[in-house]
């Protein structure tokens, strides 16, 4: 069985580069093939947004969501908190609860917070 790994992404992005960098990484495990999901929690929900314009690392930001709009990349968002969220239709948005957020923690083989 291959191993899954799972990244949640919770950091606020106009504050830290955390979640940014979670991208970043998680891009890599995506390019080599690796089972890989992205849940976005909290303040990290406005890296997808139609306006997400300030940020700690804008320019690494910019060169990271062409890649996953292109591979068609599915973000897991809180079903909760995406309501509040205008999301870029380019991207691939599926609403979870928190419930079905535990379930993927669960069951990934490996976990990284960001």
């Amino acid at each position: 069985m291959t191993p899954s790994i799972l990244f949640l992404l919770r950091s606020d992005p106009s504050t830290t580069h955390r979640s940014i960098e979670g991208l970043r990484i998680a891009l890599s495990f995506l390019a080599s093939g690796q089972s890989t999901d992205i849940i976005l929690l909290n303040h990290a929900l406005s890296l997808l947004s139609k306006d997400f314009n300030e940020g700690s690392d804008n320019d690494t930001l910019e060169k990271l969501l062409p890649i996953f709009q292109d591979m068609r990349t599915p973000f897991y968002v809180e079903k909760e908190s995406s309501i509040h969220i205008d999301f870029d239709p380019s991207f691939s948005i599926h609403p979870v609860s928190h419930s079905q957020i535990s379930d993927m923690i669960a069951r990934s083989s490996y976990s990284m917070a960001f």
